[in-house]
Formats: C-alpha cells, sequence, structure tokens
C-alpha cells in the first residue's frame, strides 16, 4: 500500500551525470537572475508528482480505498488558494465526540486517511477528510505548508469545529502551521488534540533535500531557501514542527517508525522534546507508507483522540 507519499515534494533520484547537467542550468539562471532562479525553484518544490506517475499497484489499491468515499457527504470548500473537494461521515456510535479532521501527505489523497473513519465512527466522532490543493479532486497547481494550512482553516469554517486532527506525514507539516496560526496566517485551527504521524520536523532540511536531489549549488540553495523564506513571512530554518506544536501548546501524539526511509526516525524524539504537550509512539517494520494503514496505528491515534493512553 502506497500513498505515493512524500514528507516533502520529492527528491528526484536523477542519475549523477543528469544531476550536474541540471545543477549547471540552475547556476547559469542563477547568474542572470538569483530571484528569477529562487522563484522558478519554488516553483518546482510546491508542485506535486502527476497523478499519471503512480504504479499500477497504487493505483489498484487507491481504488479499492474509493469505495469508503461512497458513503461520504461530499462537499466543496472555497479556500484562498483552490475548490477543496471535503468528504463527510457521521458518527455511528453515542455519546457524540466531537469531529476529525484527517489531513493526508504530498501527492496523496483523502482516500488513503479513509481507513481511520470506521473506527472514529464507532468511537462517536463524525469524521471529515480533504483533498488538499492540487490534490484528489481539489483545484489548484501547487501546494506548500501555508497554501495546505489555509485550505484546513477553510474546511473548518465550512465543516467544524474540529476536535482532533489525524495527519500524515507533509499533511502533518500542514495541520502543525494551522494549529499554530503563525505566519502568513491570520487565525489558528482551533483543535483539542493532534495525532501526527510519519511527520518531517525540519523545513529547512526539506529544502535543502529537493535542491540536492537536483544538483543545486550552494547559491541555488540559498535562492530556494530564500523564496520559500518569503512565502512563509519568517526564515525557513525557523520552522519546524515542534516549535509550531510548541506554539499552538496541543496535546499531540507523534507516531514514528524506526525503519522510514523518507523520514529520519531521529525526527520523531526531535519534535517531541520541542514541544512539551506532544508524546511519542515508536513503531518498528512499518516503513513511511505502509504505516497510515496498519490497524494497530488506526487504534491508537482513535484512543488518543478519545483522552485514552495508546
Amino acid at each position: 500500500m502506497s500513498d505515493a507519499d512524500a514528507q516533502r515534494p520529492p527528491v528526484p533520484t536523477t542519475h549523477s551525470r543528469g544531476s550536474r547537467l541540471a545543477g549547471r542550468a540552475w547556476s547559469a539562471l542563477h547568474a542572470l537572475s538569483p530571484r528569477l532562479a529562487g522563484r522558478a525553484a519554488f516553483d518546482l518544490f510546491c508542485t506535486p508528482p502527476s497523478s499519471k506517475r503512480r504504479t499500477p499497484a497504487e493505483r489498484r489499491a487507491l481504488e479499492t480505498l474509493s469505495a469508503n468515499l461512497k458513503t461520504a457527504t461530499a462537499q466543496r470548500v472555497t479556500t484562498p488558494d483552490a475548490e477543496v473537494q471535503t468528504y463527510r461521515w457521521a458518527a455511528s456510535a453515542a455519546p457524540h465526540r466531537g469531529t476529525v479532521l484527517l489531513v493526508h501527505g504530498w501527492s496523496a489523497e483523502a482516500r488513503i486517511m479513509t481507513l481511520f473513519v470506521e473506527p472514529l465512527r464507532r468511537a462517536g466522532f463524525d469524521v471529515v477528510a480533504l483533498d488538499l490543493p492540487a490534490h484528489g479532486l481539489s483545484s489548484g497547481r501547487r501546494l506548500n505548508m501555508p497554501i495546505g494550512a489555509r485550505a484546513v482553516l477553510a474546511v473548518q469554517q465550512a465543516e467544524g469545529p474540529f476536535t482532533g486532527v489525524i495527519a500524515h506525514s507533509f499533511g502533518g507539516l500542514v495541520a502543525a502551521h494551522a494549529a499554530e496560526g503563525g505566519p502568513p496566517l491570520t487565525e489558528a485551527l482551533k483543535v483539542d488534540r493532534l495525532v501526527l504521524i510519519s511527520t518531517p520536523h525540519s523545513l529547512s532540511r526539506l529544502v535543502h533535500d529537493f535542491g540536492t536531489g537536483l544538483g543545486f549549488s550552494p547559491a541555488v540553495h540559498q535562492d530556494l531557501a530564500d523564496a520559500v523564506s518569503a512565502a512563509a513571512m519568517r526564515p525557513v530554518t525557523s520552522i519546524s514542527t515542534g516549535g509550531m506544536l510548541a506554539v499552538a501548546a496541543k496535546p499531540a501524539l507523534i507516531i514514528q517508525d524506526d525503519d522510514d526511509d523518507l523520514v529520519p526516525p531521529s525526527d520523531g524524539p526531535a519534535i517531541t522534546a520541542a514541544a512539551p504537550a506532544a508524546a511519542l509512539m515508536t513503531t518498528k517494520g512499518l516503513g513511511h507508507r505502509r504505516i497510515v494503514v496498519m490497524p494497530a496505528i488506526v487504534r491508537a491515534s482513535v484512543r488518543y483522540l478519545k483522552g485514552e493512553t495508546p
């Protein structure tokens, strides 16, 4: 099972010669205009890969999960950046505990999160899931942390309030940013508890890894970092999941697998070290993608949102 997801725009896996050639092209653009190089790199950084790049196995898995959307009430929600597709399910048991928002990761869709739906409904929660901008059935061409957070806040206005959030990978960065409400946002997500699964800690590292994959020189790396900082209205080096959760001051369960091939296992402890209200749960052998569809993770997440210790 894969959501074709990375915690960030995917680092291209180019041949070393191809990477060198690409690096020279970016360096030439930087020599022409550092600002233009930064804007071009930022645009690429924020552009998800086409769903046509999914493997046949990934397409089959997602098609199977599509059945879970048929029981939902679908709605379009206008955000400052796109029209996003949302799905809503009503709780199937009492007492009613509020509404939980499900946030998918980079290049994924709402349906990858739908294995959480029935356990949450049976626990007394309404459930809302969304396709982030430029993903699934939502409009838009680009996604970054502020665009995603603005979408979450717009969905809160239309479908909230939310008692809890369960987010995977890049969706965890989006959820933490929305809960923090820092620049460039003008409000914060009102939520009681969050569950962040396989979420990266440092945005600066994601930017650097992306540039490294494209063979960026140090100067072009800086062009991209400057463009990300401009969009975030603060230095990219100051942005971290743990830092945003610390500002939000909301209880959060951080779930991190020791065999994650995309997010360093050390990110989980780094997040909880920075955020006093966060707790860490570690797993082994689940990797980055499969973890989000594992029954044990679903159970732990639901228990935490109910106020229990998973």
